[in-house]
């Protein structure tokens, strides 16, 4: 039975842009202005007052929220001034995108404000984080992705415009097929998108029968999403990675992509509870933690 998956159709939806004004916020900016004007998307930007570090008491934390609800943007509009004119500077053209500014935890009121508009995407800047970062902080890609009910991509500092080479990893999932379709939406004109196998570790016996079906299966998959994907200035590819025990799959998928020269690494993700993250991990988690290309991660559709 084929997997049923939604094609990520960008015209006239609106998409939402988090940006704190670093330079990755910057690359996600242009980003967005070129997928408004290839695609039709609808831009709309949030920026993020966080008031998490802050030694504030959870009474006036929630003051603070209650007369950002209350006050309306009139309290921010020294903020949006600013806002606009970063991002007119950035996009080098007059910015009448909505924009909207929020208090509270980033991941936390970015998904929000995605659930607010129906947003059929996210993007937010992507930088790397030591270990220390880590242990202090949660990233904001990874809470957004974690939230947020809708596509989200991470977009690195030096990416200049829409992704020419895209590596996406598929394993048949529907997160993952669905991370395909939403790679090819967001491709540039005359790119490449490559669906990329990685299968599973098992003890088949070389010429085994079951390893014969699994092989045949896994082929008709790769090339009947290939053919459908394929469309006039998208070439589509598939490839199998072999699978190396000294080498974890987002290892495999990571070093493909450097291999490849890839600028956009897709990927389905999987819905994983803290203890979960911290004893596994998990794809999506080390792809965006890697930090050197920017990333597209679609959770896992909710089960009604």
């Amino acid at each position: 039975m084929t997997t049923q998956t939604h094609p990520l159709d960008l015209a006239g939806r609106p998409v939402l842009l988090a940006t704190d004004g670093s330079p990755a916020a910057q690359a996600a900016t242009l980003f967005a202005a070129a997928l408004a004007k290839r695609y039709d998307a609808r831009i709309h930007v949030v920026t993020v007052v966080d008031t998490s570090p802050a030694p504030i008491p959870p009474p006036l934390d929630m003051a603070l929220a209650m007369a950002d609800a209350a006050g309306g943007q009139g309290v921010h509009e020294r903020q949006l001034e600013a806002l606009r004119r970063m991002i007119s500077e950035t996009t080098q053209q007059s910015c009448d995108w909505p924009a909207r500014v929020k208090l509270g935890t980033p991941a936390h009121a970015i998904a929000k404000e995605a659930k607010r508009l129906g947003a059929v995407l996210v993007i937010l800047g992507l930088r790397r984080h030591g270990m220390l970062d880590r242990a202090i902080n949660d990233e904001t890609v990874l809470g957004v992705i974690r939230s947020a009910a809708c596509p989200v991509l991470g977009v690195t500092p030096h990416t200049a415009g829409l992704p020419q080479r895209i590596v996406a990893a598929v394993d048949f999932s529907s997160a993952s097929l669905e991370a395909a379709r939403a790679a090819s939406a967001v491709a540039g004109d005359e790119s490449s998108l490559v669906l990329t196998y990685v299968p599973p570790v098992m003890a088949y016996v070389p010429g085994d029968g079951e390893g014969v079906i699994h092989e045949l299966g896994t082929q008709v998959g790769l090339e009947r999403t290939t053919a459908e994907l394929a469309r006039p200035g998208l070439s589509v590819e598939h490839v199998v990675l072999p699978h190396e025990l000294s080498h974890t799959v987002p290892k495999l998928l990571l070093d493909y992509a450097e291999d490849t020269h890839a600028d956009l690494i897709a990927a389905g993700s999987a819905r994983h509870s803290r203890l979960d993250r911290w004893m596994i991990g998990s794809v999506s988690t080390d792809l965006v933690r890697d930090g050197r290309r920017s990333v597209l991660i679609v959770p896992p559709r909710p089960v009604h």
